[in-house]
């Protein structure tokens, strides 16, 4: 199967943070010195807008966007590390990776895994745990690694999506069980209703009950 070959993605990525941390850990720059010019594409620009929407309209829920992890430990490539979706269900944490039309399902389900990692780099690291040991999230006994987008997005890609779910979901349970630092890890797709259909500016009504109604986008069910 075609994701055969990204099995160990999170240790690997794990492998690299923790190699960037230890090695140069000077901000990365353009070969000029300067930093790289960025310019979002009008797809992300999009799903920024409705991360931003989803916090606004369920903010005094737990919800919250563009939380930062680690700009530039991951690689010279990344301009910034934040998640978009943070939601304090008062059980456990879910960090999502929030998609519209960028990308593929699998891409997101590698961008989550690598802030799944980020977090539990900064769990088992002292250095790094005590920059954000006031945070309610280091304290947590469950994450929930979640990729969020429309339900016809999963169409995207010739990956064995549910499969991929689940090898990647017990993956990084073994991963957190082995690391015995009393957090339990997660990963799940999860989509919005069939019927909606995002627009900037929409109601809050409408917000709210699409996300009150995400299901998983391969057998229609609540997610857990």
């Amino acid at each position: 199967m075609p994701f055969l070959k990204n099995y160990t993605t999170g240790y690997l990525t794990i492998g690299a943070i923790i190699a960037n941390l230890v090695g140069d850990r000077r901000p990365k720059t353009g070969s000029s010195g300067s930093c790289p010019k960025y310019t979002e594409h009008p797809r992300r620009y999009i799903e920024k807008q409705l991360q931003k929407q989803i916090v606004i309209c369920l903010g005094h829920d737990g919800w919250g966007n563009d939380m930062p992890t680690a700009s530039g430990l991951v690689d010279s490539r990344s301009r910034q590390m934040n998640i978009d979706i943070v939601h304090d269900h008062g059980g456990g944490f879910e960090l999502f990776e929030v998609k519209v039309a960028s990308d593929t399902p699998y891409d997101a389900a590698l961008q989550i895994l690598r802030y799944g990692a980020l977090y539990m780099l900064y769990r088992c690291e002292h250095e790094l745990t005590e920059c954000v040991a006031d945070k309610p999230i280091m304290h947590t006994s469950k994450i929930g690694l979640k990729v969020l987008a429309p339900h016809r997005y999963y169409s995207r890609g010739n990956v064995d999506l549910p499969n991929l779910e689940r090898q990647l979901d017990s993956q990084v349970q073994s991963f957190a069980a082995r690391c015995n630092l009393g957090v339990a890890l997660s990963f799940s797709f999860v989509a919005f209703p069939p019927d909606f259909e995002y627009s900037p500016g929409m109601g809050c009504c409408l917000i709210r009950a699409a996300i009150q109604s995400l299901i998983s986008p391969f057998s229609g069910l609540r997610p857990r």
